[in-house]
């Protein structure tokens, strides 16, 4: 079946109306659309024409008086999603010089990568998109190998379509295009959901971490200590600086920094701590808060996969000194672009960081300091300020997945994730161990699932940070951790048949 499906106005009205139209299967078509969990796509020019001709039939059957219009009206709002009307007409199309109604649901329904389904033969005939009801069916009885996908991104936008179209509307009929209202509101909402005082936009994770460790102080020559687990980024941050990543090995159980290993590798130099939130559980900051408060250091957390956790209780938002974070698409709170930025409870880190995005300078033309050009665009503040309404919604989601697949998948001979009791994953990525991750891998995709390594390569032995001379062996947990892992698809929009289909797959790996 077709990811999303576009009713022409005769099937809409079929339903409305239970007409006896030529095609029997005036019913089926849309109770299947429903039975799948999905709602009506209707683009918006097509309301008017449904609506006229409803009401005059409901009229014309003398139903308009015994609340029947009210009624099935009030069904209809409550399962229609408007997919919106292009703007650009090509009047030489055989469609539009056919039927311009039926013109315009075709290239609404292209641009999102929809299925028609329609009764009219004519319009059949001229779009590729159309389906007849009874084409419909075929598709939907004839059953096809489940394939799943690591991460559906398209999902999150057909589900909130019609806030992302309102607020892109408000930005580009505002005028403002750089920082601004829009801007302003995501990062007031953004710090009160991360229970923290402040929150600046800037353009993407990396500029929040590179930003915050300057707001911070570091220099070059500093020392810097970063998890020897961990996406590369959070060294790169500290590289920028001019600063030295000094590696610390994780707790093999929860993956995160090791606390117990931290004061060994503290220096004269040492400057700041940098526990990352990896996959979605936070860094146990206590004892990481209490050695950096013990020796004068700064810690700046890495939250880019860690969006709605919870440590002890209280949001990943301000544990620390400062939070970065990353807006890529794929996380949690992912825009559709790049963007990033800091929470903190210090209102001078937050300043800093404020003049740093934007050239140095707080007043146009006067630059206090060598700046940079980070600002998170509005377009994307204002699709972050949709998705952070449903992120914990969607976090929940992503909660019983994994709890599916703790269940499921014991006796499986894979290594399953380990939660602290004082610690709320918001599951970014779903992480196993296995001796023969390769092999795993490969029979995951003869099945139709796809998964990803996360990450194949430690950054201690990547070329890029060859002048640090680090060897195979340097960091052997993390090696170990690198060579073993596997990401299982997890997210929001994953069915219960997604779900079944990665467990089948595992226990038919583990047994064969």
């Amino acid at each position: 079946m077709a990811d999303q499906i576009v009713l022409d106005t005769n099937i809409v009205l079929d339903l409305l109306l239970a007409r006896q139209s030529a095609n029997p299967l005036y019913k089926e078509v849309p109770h299947i659309i429903l039975n799948q969990g999905q709602k009506f796509l209707v683009v918006a020019h097509q309301l008017s024409t449904i609506d006229y001709i409803f009401h005059r039939e409901i009229k014309r059957l003398g139903l308009d008086e015994q609340n029947v219009a009210k009624e099935l009206w009030s069904f209809f709002q409550a399962h229609v999603v408007l997919v919106k009307t292009p703007a650009s007409i090509n009047w030489e199309h055989p469609l539009a010089q056919h039927d311009l109604e039926d013109y315009q649901i075709h290239c609404a329904a292209e641009l999102i990568g929809a299925q028609i389904i329609t009764r009219d033969a004519n319009f059949a005939k001229l779009s590729p998109h159309c389906l007849t009801p009874s084409e419909f069916l075929g598709i939907v009885a004839t059953p096809t190998p489940k394939r799943v996908p690591f991460l559906d991104l398209k999902a999150t936008q057909i589900e909130l379509r019609t806030e992302l179209e309102q607020g892109f509307d408000r930005v580009l009929n505002s005028g403002w295009y750089i920082l601004g209202p829009e801007v302003d509101a995501f990062e007031a909402e953004f710090a009160a959901y991360c229970e923290a005082k402040h929150c600046v936009g800037v353009a993407n994770g990396l500029d929040a971490l590179h930003l915050a460790l300057l707001a911070l102080d570091v220099q070059p020559g500093d020392e810097v200590i970063v998890p020897s687990n961990t996406y590369i980024a959070t060294w790169l941050a500290v590289s920028q600086c001019g600063a030295i990543p000094v590696p610390v090995e994780p707790d093999p159980t929860t993956y995160n920094i090791d606390p117990t290993r931290i004061e060994a590798a503290i220096t004269a130099r040492t400057k700041v701590i940098i526990p990352v939130h990896l996959y979605g559980q936070p860094a146990d900051m206590a004892p990481i808060l209490a050695i950096a408060r013990k020796h004068g250091l700064r810690v700046l957390e890495d939250g880019a996969q860690a969006h709605g956790s919870r440590y002890q209780g209280k949001r990943i938002g301000a544990h620390g000194d400062v939070v970065a974070w990353s807006f890529y698409p794929g996380k949690n709170l992912g825009a559709y672009g790049d963007g990033g930025a800091i929470t903190t409870d210090d209102p001078e880190i937050a300043d800093r960081i404020n003049v740093l995005r934007n050239y140095g300078s707080k007043v146009k033309y006067v630059n206090e300091v060598q700046g940079f050009n980070s600002r998170l665009d509005p377009l994307q503040a204002a699709a972050l300020r949709v998705k952070l309404k449903v992120l914990d919604e969607w976090n929940a989601r992503r909660a019983n997945i994994a709890a599916r697949y703790s269940n499921e998948l014991v006796n499986t001979g894979l290594i399953l994730p380990e939660v602290p009791v004082w610690a709320e994953h918001v599951w970014h990525l779903y992480v196993v161990q296995h001796p023969q991750r390769d092999d795993v891998q490969k029979a995951l995709q003869a099945a139709g699932i796809s998964t990803l390594i996360h990450y194949p390569i430690p950054p201690h032995l990547q070329t890029a940070y060859a002048e640090l001379n680090f060897a195979e062996g340097d960091f052997p947990i993390a090696e170990r951790i690198h060579q073993n892992v596997l990401s299982l698809p997890i997210g929001p929009h994953l069915d219960n048949g997604g779900v079944e289909a990665v467990i089948a797959a595992l226990k038919a790996t583990a047994n064969a």
